[in-house]
């Protein structure tokens, strides 16, 4: 890939981005009931004791199942009256960033919109970044979706897999879930250039949050957790004849995706070069591949890897997809074998899950210990559950609902279409609760 350097923004970017609103601060805590207030606290210091307030309160299986419907019923808040705003937000590295919501023009308050978190390119520009002026420019192309465009901004060459804007990048669609009705499984990742590659490098270590990917003339180089891409259906865009990105790295790393077995459309334009402005071009083919694409929150099947030189790889949400997660990293002596292709390797701490009907099979390798999240939309919680690891069965009976498990998983997701009654945690290593029946098939198969 060559260097980073970019060329300077479009003049229509500029005029644009000079009609940004000027920033105020983030909209202030929620102040209602004691649930939503837990909810919405981000500082894991101030909720726990918000947490041990509830759980005197909520203590059984039936107090869980309550929380469960009332996650579910979450409304927004409702307190940011206008369609559109920008807010500035201190970062955990330091910095502090802006980041730039807009309503759709024919926004229905009541009604679950769509999201669209667009993710800006020229990081190497100076404060504050191009977030407010590139949502603005390229919410024209989702407007008849009814999608909110959210704008996060970086600058000074801070890319978007830093820790500092992926946590902006969560404040964010936090702000904006609890403020307006948003359909969770409508919330997409699109971004040009610099963001393009941060869409590829976002995925790679959250994809939870999301339906579908879009980058444009964006490059995956630099992406370790391919197999974390495969999640998502894909729709990529880049020109052909682009001069910022080396084509033929970016040609080798769609085509090993391919090969890897993704869903993935990649759109190369023979007449283009490093022009963001194909998103608007394709504007019609973007909205159809993102209704066509909502997010299944409870796959049958789900796959992830974690990189241990990322520093939050052993944190939520880095360590979790959708219903499993990675709670500890290392060597252990029961290891599946995983047949790769393309892209995907081996060599990092990997899980694999898949579910059916009552039973549960995980494969791992490099992992000591894995966490099935448990949801009443996956299993029937009346009934024993079976889950076997590495062709070995570590549990087996009854899944009981816990308040502290929906109100923690609660907070973590915020996210009204993936709430959890229960968690499965065990040890890869651990001897079996008993041999699998005979005619059960082997695990992984």
């Amino acid at each position: 890939m060559r260097p980073t350097a970019r060329p300077a923004r479009f003049p229509s970017l500029l005029a644009v981005a000079a009609l940004a609103l000027s920033a105020a601060r983030t909209p202030a805590a929620h102040a209602g009931p004691a649930e939503a207030k837990y909810l919405e606290e981000e500082d894991d210091a101030k909720a726990e004791p918000l947490l041990a307030a509830l759980l005197a309160r909520w203590k059984t299986p039936k107090d869980a199942a309550d929380l469960v419907k009332m996650l579910r019923a979450r409304k927004p808040k409702g307190d940011l009256k206008k369609d559109r705003g920008t807010f500035d937000w201190p970062c955990p590295d330091g910095k502090t960033r802006q980041f730039t919501y807009l309503l759709p023009s024919k926004h229905a308050p009541g009604k679950p919109a769509p999201v669209m978190v667009w993710l800006h390119g020229a990081v190497r520009q100076g404060p504050p970044g191009g977030g407010a002026g590139e949502a603005e420019m390229f919410r024209p192309a989702v407007d008849d979706l009814g999608a909110i465009v959210v704008g996060p901004s970086t600058y000074d060459g801070v890319e978007w897999g830093a820790p500092g804007p992926r946590a902006l990048l969560h404040h964010a669609l936090r702000v904006v879930k609890t403020s307006f009705a948003v359909d969770e499984n409508r919330v997409f990742v699109c971004g040009d250039s610099d963001g393009g590659r941060g869409t590829y490098r976002t995925v790679e270590a959250e994809a939870t949050a999301f339906a579908a990917a879009v980058p444009v003339i964006g490059s995956p180089g630099g992406v370790t957790r391919f197999v974390n891409l495969r999640n998502l259906p894909w729709l990529v865009i880049n020109g052909a004849k682009d001069t910022i990105f080396d084509l033929a790295h970016v040609r080798e790393g769609v085509d090993g995706m391919k090969a890897a077995g993704f869903d993935l459309d990649w759109r190369l334009v023979d007449d283009a070069g490093h022009d963001p402005r194909l998103f608007l071009r394709f504007a019609a083919d973007v909205r159809a591949f993102l209704a066509k694409h909502p997010r299944d929150p409870y796959p049958k099947k789900v796959e992830w890897t974690v990189d241990p030189s990322d520093p939050g790889a052993a944190r939520f949400p880095a360590n979790t997809f959708r219903w499993i997660r990675i709670d500890e990293a290392g060597p252990s002596e029961r290891n599946a074998s995983f047949d790769d292709a393309g892209v995907v390797r081996g060599g990092l701490p990997r899980v694999e899950a898949a579910r059916d009907g009552q039973r549960v099979v995980v494969r791992t390798n490099g992992v000591k210990r894995v966490t099935v999240l448990v949801s009443d939309q996956m299993l029937d919680l009346a009934r024993d559950v079976e889950v076997v690891v590495n062709d070995v069965v570590l549990f087996r009976g009854k899944v009981v609902a816990d308040p502290r498990v929906v109100l923690e998983e609660g907070r973590r997701f915020l996210d009204r279409a993936l709430v959890f009654s229960a968690r499965v945690s065990l040890d890869v290593d651990a001897p079996a609760v008993e041999a699998a029946a005979p005619d059960a098939p082997p695990a992984g198969k």
